[in-house]
């Protein structure tokens, strides 16, 4: 995927990637879908609640103005819809700011993913320590890295 020319193809391979690997941890994921009026990247199941994806392979970090669209997004669903939303190459500053406080997504961005990949931590792992971040704190961000580094 990271030398193919074609981003379209290559997000949608990059969809297929996320389906297959949440396949492999039981999150019943959904591939993409197209509703009347927007595209969903995908969905899936995980501790009892559900999830719409949104994923992005862009050159850059992903900032506010594509965060904002996917909230109301979520927001359009079911009222207990959480989000979660990959972005291989991050979220700019202002991004994870507006974020802070109140969110109704979680984020994974490259690091993560190759952290799953590695073996370094499991998915649903993962997922667990973020939800519950965002749950405690409010914020949608939290780095692998930061999980590493504090005790559980």
């Amino acid at each position: 995927m990271h030398g193919a020319i074609d981003k379209h193809q290559r997000g949608r391979d990059f969809e297929g990637f996320i389906n297959e690997l949440f396949a492999l941890y039981d999150l019943d994921p959904r591939a993409s879908y197209v509703m009347k009026y927007e595209q969903i990247d995908g969905a899936f199941s995980f501790d009892t609640d559900h999830y719409v994806l949104e994923a992005k392979w862009w050159a850059g970090r992903i900032g506010r103005p594509e965060l904002d669209v996917f909230k109301a997004n979520i927001e359009r669903k079911g009222k207990n819809t959480l989000g979660l939303y990959v972005s291989v190459n991050g979220f700019t500053g202002d991004a994870l700011a507006v974020y802070s406080f109140s969110t109704p997504f979680i984020t994974m961005d490259g690091g993560d993913f190759m952290a799953v990949l590695d073996q370094r931590i499991r998915l649903d792992e993962l997922m667990s320590r973020k939800k519950r971040h965002a749950s405690e704190t409010g914020h949608c961000y939290l780095p692998v890295s930061r999980i590493f580094s504090e005790p559980e």
